[in-house]
């Protein structure tokens, strides 16, 4: 294997001061309003072994390599008697290659706050740092089907304020923040997001909820002309028998931006939505929906992707459960001659509870990309992964 330990090792001091951080603050919140209600602290180590034949997606010849991953997820949960819920998270972790590619380590460091004042009233928010394999992503942007090498580093901001006037209602402002980096020598810039929001909803009976959603997204590239989207939606939430719900959203972006200048105005307003229908029971778990939106790019000005996604887990007894995920996406760089890149992924996991602890999975997946340079590339993966619950006791 190639020496990633220095790397590694940088990056766990990183974790561990971000956690550290949060911790202090998490316990310092709780502590300023007195009494501490329940504090969950939470420790699960990770590890796997599997065999690929182009685990990064690139060409050439010879590309198989084993991979191992191993990482701990360190969590502390605290709840006070005046309404306050904050949870701290994050992953330490590193990816280890036998031959071929470069290891490197990755991980997040999460902080979320929850402050119910009373029955009328929320605040809410929430703090990510983020360091992500760009394989990882392959489905979720346009920038994972350019470039799937190397690691994608963000940083998260976001906070709303949830209004409840009545039992019924419900209004919520938000706003967020997201700052993306790429790897050098990628040709991808860095992105910066910045989000405006306000959702209102009201429960029309006991399985329907109604409601509109507004968005202002202000979006930086670097080298590249600003864009800003204004969108509007309705929303749908509804409860169509005791398993299955339906959700979904439909409305209209308005792209303002120097390349759009050029065409008229009606043309800048395009379609968009989600749609989501689940199946929630004992035994299965099951979920299906598309997206079609707009976001930055870091291959410069807006992406439009479209995204289709499909989750299931069957509960095959008290310990053995199977799970699949799917995930297609169609993304092209709006108002550019480049073309629509495809790419998808499919996982198929065979979980079983050894003890109250020890978890054991056997996993398959599959992967595929299209380039800008054309022709589709393929990775099939299988191996094994063990979990282990150190925490709570």
């Amino acid at each position: 294997m190639t020496p990633a330990v220095p790397l590694v090792t940088r990056l766990c001091r990183k974790g561990a001061k971000a956690l550290a951080v949060m911790l202090i603050l998490a316990s310092a919140l709780c502590c300023t309003s007195g009494v501490i209600a329940d504090v969950r602290p939470g420790l699960t180590a990770e590890a796997g072994l599997a065999v690929a034949d182009n685990p990064l997606l690139i060409r050439g010849s010879d590309r198989g390599a084993a991979v191992m991953d191993a990482g701990i997820r360190p969590s502390v949960a605290i709840t006070d008697a005046t309404g306050l819920d904050i949870e701290a998270s994050g992953l330490l972790a590193g990816r280890f290659y036998s031959r071929r590619y470069e290891d490197i380590g990755h991980g997040n460091a999460r902080l979320t706050a929850d402050w119910r004042k009373n029955e009328w009233l929320t605040l809410s928010a929430e703090a990510l740092y983020n360091r992500e394999p760009m394989v990882d992503r392959l489905a979720s942007d346009i920038e994972a089907s350019v470039n799937s090498a190397g690691v994608r580093t963000s940083r998260f901001g976001r906070v709303s304020l949830i209004w409840s006037p009545d039992a019924r209602t419900r209004i919520q402002p938000e706003m967020s923040f997201e700052k993306a980096q790429y790897p050098l020598g990628t040709g991808l810039r860095d992105t910066r997001a910045t989000m405006f929001g306000l959702a209102a909803t009201r429960r029309t009976s006991a399985y329907t909820t109604l409601g509109v959603r507004w968005g202002h997204f202000i979006n930086r590239v670097d080298a590249a002309p600003d864009s800003k989207v204004y969108s509007a939606y309705g929303t749908l939430d509804q409860r169509l028998s005791e398993v299955w719900r339906l959700r979904g959203e439909v409305g209209l972006e308005h792209i303002r931006s120097s390349p759009f200048q050029s065409i008229p105005a009606d043309r800048r307003t395009q379609m968009a939505g989600r749609i989501e229908l689940c199946r929630d029971s004992s035994r299965l778990n099951l979920c299906a929906g598309g997206v079609l939106t707009s976001e930055v790019s870091g291959l410069g000005g807006l992406q439009r992707r479209f995204d289709l996604v499909t989750t299931a887990r069957w509960r095959l007894s008290p310990r053995l459960n199977m799970a699949f995920e799917g995930r297609y996406q169609r993304a092209s760089l709006q108002r550019s001659p480049l073309p629509n890149l495809d790419s998808g992924q499919a996982r198929v996991r065979l979980e079983r509870r050894v003890n109250r602890r020890l978890t054991a999975s056997a996993v398959a997946e599959y992967r595929r990309r299209e380039p800008l340079s054309g022709g589709a590339l393929s990775s099939t993966t299988v191996g094994f992964q063990l979990k282990y619950e150190a925490l709570p006791l």
